[in-house]
């Protein structure tokens, strides 16, 4: 089964990876943010501190909702060479032509800016003193070094590509041994933490094969076995807690430490994100979505409340803890009070709640058009963010527009027109990315690999190749 037939029936699925793009944009808006306000020399805290200072969750999310995926679309394949190769060429192709045509943008972007003769000092502070052509080539085919790729956010395509080529092997195998096997596989990255060959980055091979966390791709494969074999318990209540416990770790920020960065961010969001996707995904396989509903209360009353009270990393823990007890406490009682109301709703006046129904699907599927735009979003916002940044810095050095463009200006405006007008023209940039670049590459490697392994589309994959 393709991606776009599995996403097809996956809508809610697709809404969380949508969510996932946008919590690591408003991360990095956060980052730009701190980033004007020591260039134009003052001191007020980031506006987008609080849960914004986690928006890096959103990765943690990608890993687990791209284990989920690999394994639920592959449910009915035949395994074997046949199999593995049309897997391998689909995702490869998934990636790649995406990837490069950004890549090949900042490339261009950094000859232009440090030429080509000795690259600068700028150049090694990128490259981490690797030559221009290694780099690049590292760059382009998401392999492993020192530094990050020509465009930052690929390191994540790098374990993206790795988990990939690993499932390959899986679907050489019989599909009833594939648990193990993802067991064997965590259990491997288990004992190279305790052989002491775990990184905080995956900077060389080894330390992308123990790499702590490609614990969420598995656990994300392992929640997709799960529903594709109809283990389906309690997925409203999996679902809730799951909603709870990542609400905790989305407002009690810590500060990085090794733990943090490796087994931390396992144990903190990939488990709960893991539990989240698949009560989720066992929802609407179930037909059962309305659950969402105080979700999606508990989510908005939650972070409402904890980004009011103007935390970020740097607060003393006691703060940021008695915070988060708070903020989720109400939360809870937000997610009790809409079940309690539904359930009166639907037994009361179940025409109103039949009514509602047509409105939360629309809405649902307006939140999983930001999941398809979700790796154009992911790959474009950085970009226009750096640009609209630097156009707020020039704007304000204006004393007549410092308190709309100068970030870091007392008051709220600056910073509040910043996240709102860099998140609207992130996510338009990213529309305008996947019409132009992205879905016209799906179609267009969705054909080849027809052609070259024999299948004949039907159903959602027939159309998602017409349009």
């Amino acid at each position: 089964m393709s991606d776009s037939e599995a996403d097809m029936k996956l809508q809610s699925i697709q809404a969380l990876r949508g969510l996932a793009a946008l919590l690591v944009v408003f991360f990095h808006i956060r980052s730009l943010e701190l980033t004007s306000i020591a260039s134009n020399g003052l001191t007020e805290r980031a506006w987008t501190g609080g849960v914004f200072t986690n928006g890096y969750v959103g990765v943690d999310l990608f890993f687990v909702i791209s284990g989920f995926i690999m394994v639920f679309v592959t449910r009915s394949a035949t395994p074997g060479r046949a199999a593995a190769a049309d897997f391998l060429f689909a995702r490869a192709t998934r990636i790649y032509p995406v990837w490069w045509a950004f890549a090949a943008f900042m490339a261009v972007y950094m000859i232009v800016v440090h030429g080509l003769s000795s690259m600068g000092q700028g150049w090694n502070e990128v490259s981490r003193g690797q030559p221009f052509v290694p780099y690049m080539l590292k760059s382009f085919f998401l392999q492993p070094q020192p530094a990050f790729p020509v465009l930052g956010v690929g390191w994540t395509l790098v374990h993206e590509m790795y988990f990939y080529i690993v499932f390959t092997a899986f679907m050489l195998l019989p599909r009833k041994w594939l648990p193990a096997l993802l067991g064997l596989w965590g259990a491997m990255i288990v004992g190279g933490t305790l052989l002491g060959f775990a990184s905080p980055y995956a900077n060389t091979y080894r330390d992308l094969v123990f790499y702590p966390m490609t614990m969420e791709f598995i656990l994300g494969g392992l929640a997709g076995y799960a529903i594709t074999i109809g283990a389906q318990w309690r997925s409203g209540l999996v679902t809730l807690v799951a909603t709870l416990w990542l609400l905790v770790a989305f407002c009690y920020q810590g500060l990085e430490t090794r733990f943090t960065l490796e087994w931390g961010r396992v144990l903190w969001f990939g488990l709960p994100s893991a539990l989240l996707v698949y009560g989720v995904g066992s929802l609407e396989s179930q037909r059962r979505l309305a659950w969402l509903v105080p979700v999606v209360a508990s989510f908005l009353v939650t972070v409402t409340l904890y980004q009011m009270f103007g935390l970020d990393d740097a607060s003393p823990d006691q703060a940021r803890r008695e915070a988060t007890i708070l903020a989720v406490i109400v939360g809870a009682m937000a997610m009790l009070a809409v079940l309690w109301f539904g359930w009166l709703l639907g037994q009361g006046a179940p025409d109103i709640v039949r009514r509602m129904m047509p409105v939360c699907k629309r809405i649902l599927n307006i939140a999983a058009k930001f999941g398809d735009w979700s790796f154009s979003l992911y790959l474009c916002h950085m970009i226009v963010l750096s640009a609209l940044r630097r156009a707020f810095d020039f704007a304000g050095r204006s004393d007549a527009l410092a308190p709309v463009f100068r970030i870091g200006h007392p008051g709220p405006l600056d910073n509040l027109i910043f996240l709102a007008v860099g998140t609207a023209v992130s996510i338009v940039a990213s529309w305008i990315t996947y019409r132009i670049v992205e879905r016209p590459c799906i179609i267009l490697f969705g054909r080849l690999r027809i052609a070259l392994f024999h299948h004949e589309p039907t159903g959602p994959q027939a159309e998602a190749l017409r349009t």
